[in-house]
């Protein structure tokens, strides 16, 4: 009597549900994202810029390093600080596969 249940059990199961099929999902393929960060500036208008950018990515952030600029989005940003001063830039890229990189970089902006 067990051997039939456990059988009539193991063929619900398989009728009930479609198999998964791997080769039909379509997965992305990605390469890591690098670049460093590039500036240039005109007393105390910066503006960054991708560096040598390799990989793929989908989302350029940057954080001018002030506190009040967060969240500045594109491959050229340009950013007007209030003050002179030494400010640590920081550049995230993120790809679709979620693959993030991060960098930092030390600046002096003089008026």
């Amino acid at each position: 009597m067990l051997k039939r249940l456990s059988l009539l059990l193991l063929l619900v199961v398989s009728v009930a549900c479609e198999p998964f099929d791997l080769a039909k999902k379509n997965f992305p393929v990605c390469t890591k994202p690098f670049a460093g960060i590039g500036y240039t500036s005109d007393r105390l208008d910066v503006t960054f810029f991708l560096e040598n950018p390799q990989g793929d990515f989908n989302a350029v952030g940057w954080d001018p390093g002030d506190g009040k600029g967060k969240n500045r989005v594109g491959t050229r940003v340009t950013y007007n600080y209030d003050k002179a001063g030494t400010y640590t830039i920081t550049l995230v890229l993120v790809n679709s596969c979620d693959d993030t990189f991060t960098t930092t970089k030390k600046i002096t902006v003089s008026n």
